[in-house]
């Protein structure tokens, strides 16, 4: 094993290179299913990905933020692994009941389970990320993410172009991510750390149980924009989902770009918290805000000058009587990308309860807002929703952050 770590900012940087090239990645995904099969099968692929984004977060169980705090390493990197088995199978099982209980048809539901296939690939991967950003390595995860990114994204356009169906194109997209998984990632975690579990399942369960309020968190924190998506198939059918899915494709480069921005300092969180560092802490947090900030404001004046060229070149004349719809759903991203900044800070100071209500409260006001408001306003309805559940999360998640740094015995005054 090596334990060379790189500098931070050589770090960030290959992280936001590689994430970048995967979200775009991603991306085109969206843009490409309405170039190649329409509007229908577009509805098809946000209905996928806002179904196995539920399922996904108990995949993923909410663990990277815990995993890559735990500087003390009190669970074994081999305990990581072995419990990502355990929550990606419950994972799959769960989308599976899902699906059957809800009795979509055949192309929708084999499009669900194996696009949530790919997403278990995904959630393995997390783990192993986890790992090179612990320790500093995470040129080993850009450039496994440009790898996937690419690799995934050529096997999607072959595969779709040649059989014209989605479930044998994510079947393509899931067997590449595994194979770049299991023949680059994994050969190099093992040169910075052993990964060798131990067989101990006390332990598994044990940080199962520890880790559970994020598991609840990060669910409730994905239904807050898949419960209005849900009900807009429900309400309105594919085509319009589809429709609403092509127009928001361009936007999610927002909150995923400043999610990349502050995953890096995840690590110097939990140092400063640890280190009792109030001061340091209150800076990095409102270095992160400005980053994010900006990032919205220069997001918000593209969207209004150049969106409806934009979407015009990207997808074609027909989306043009739906450009109304960009500004909202871009407000939606910009409140996301807040929500998940405010929601890992309280992870990393361990306030579960402040993540739980303040998610239950989000999901509430944005389910029952979303049956109303689809019904007033059709698609726009669906963002009505989604900035409404948002707001109230955002300033919950500040409350609860306030108190947790005032009352924490961890801070010293500055």
């Amino acid at each position: 094993m090596e334990d060379k770590k790189m500098s931070i900012k050589t770090s960030i940087l290959w992280n936001t290179w590689g994430s970048l090239v995967y979200l775009g990645c991603q991306w085109l995904l969206s843009v490409l299913v309405i170039r190649i099969s329409g509007f229908e099968n577009s509805g098809i692929l946000t209905l996928a990905m806002s179904i196995t984004n539920m399922f996904y977060s108990i995949a993923v169980y909410g663990m990277r933020t815990f995993q890559v705090a735990d500087t003390e390493n009190e669970y074994s990197q081999g305990t990581y692994v072995l419990s990502r088995a355990a929550t990606g199978l419950t994972a799959f099982i769960l989308c599976t009941a899902f699906v059957v209980i809800n009795r979509y048809d055949k192309i929708s539901s084999l499009s669900i389970i194996i696009y949530m296939v790919f997403r278990l690939g995904e959630a393995l991967f997390d783990v192993y990320a986890g790992f090179f950003q612990k320790y500093w390595r995470m040129d080993y995860l850009g450039k496994s993410m440009v790898i996937r990114g690419v690799v995934m994204l050529c096997s999607y356009i072959v595969f779709l172009g040649l059989f014209n169906s989605l479930p044998v194109a994510f079947g393509a997209m899931a067997l590449s991510t595994f194979l770049v998984i299991i023949f680059y990632d994994r050969r190099n975690v093992k040169r910075i750390t052993n990964i060798k579990s131990d067989g101990n399942l006390k332990k598994v369960q044990e940080l199962l149980i520890r880790c559970f309020p994020l598991v609840v968190y990060l669910f409730l924190n994905a239904a807050i924009s898949s419960i209005p998506r849900y009900f807009l198939e429900k309400f309105c059918g594919n085509d319009k989902l589809g429709v609403y899915a092509a127009i928001a494709a361009p936007t999610l480069v927002v909150q995923m770009a400043s999610t990349y921005i502050f995953n890096p300092f995840v690590t110097a969180f939990a140092e400063k918290y640890h280190a009792g560092d109030r001061a340091g802490f209150w800076k990095l947090l409102f270095t992160c805000v400005k980053v994010v900030g900006a990032v919205s404001v220069a997001a918000m004046a593209g969207a209004a000058l150049l969106g409806e060229w934009g979407l015009l070149i990207l997808i074609g004349e027909k989306i043009l009587p739906y450009t109304d719809l960009l500004l909202p759903l871009v407000a939606c991203t910009i409140l996301t990308a807040f929500s998940w900044l405010l929601c890992g800070v309280l992870t990393v100071v361990k306030d579960f309860r402040g993540l739980i209500i303040s998610n239950v409260a989000a999901v509430v006001s944005g389910a029952v807002s979303s049956v109303v408001f689809i019904k007033l306003w059709g698609m726009q309805g669906t963002s009505f929703a989604t900035i409404l559940g948002l707001t109230v999360e955002i300033v919950l998640l500040f409350v609860f952050l306030q108190n947790r740094i005032g009352k924490s015995a961890s801070l010293s005054r500055s």
